[in-house]
């Protein structure tokens, strides 16, 4: 294991403390499960989405129609990490959304991305993390 192994792990962990003390102040709208008939219940209104299992937040983006994206998602994703993800489900696989429009959207997205750090999103690489303390 090399210092930069060691690094991530102590920010891994201060991270999950801080998200267990801080949580997002964020409520969903609504929710549903991520089967293809469910997609009448998501809204065709803007929002931020939440994809999640029993591993957690899988994966937040944005859409100027949810239930589009819900359907987009769950014939083909564009993301190979959310493609396995979904096709690995652990427990119920499930959709919720926040209805906000832009520019809130890109505001709450890139908070929960942050906050979170989803295992699917490629942006939370690019978040800056503490030093281990």
């Amino acid at each position: 294991m090399t210092s930069l192994d060691v690094a991530r792990g102590c920010q891994l962990v201060a991270h999950r403390r801080r998200l267990i003390v801080e949580p997002p102040r964020v409520v969903p709208d609504g929710g549903v499960l991520f089967r293809r008939s469910w997609s009448l219940g998501v809204p065709t209104r803007p929002g931020v989405y939440l994809i999640h299992d029993l591993r957690g937040i899988l994966y937040v983006g944005r859409a100027d129609q949810l239930r589009r994206r819900f359907e987009e998602h769950y014939l083909d994703s564009h993301n190979p990490a959310l493609r396995t993800a979904i096709r690995t489900a652990v427990g119920q696989l499930m959709f919720s959304w926040v209805l906000v429009a832009a520019p809130e959207q890109f505001e709450l997205e890139r908070d929960l991305i942050r906050s979170f750090r989803p295992l699917c999103n490629v942006q939370h690489n690019s978040v800056p993390t503490e030093a281990c303390t």
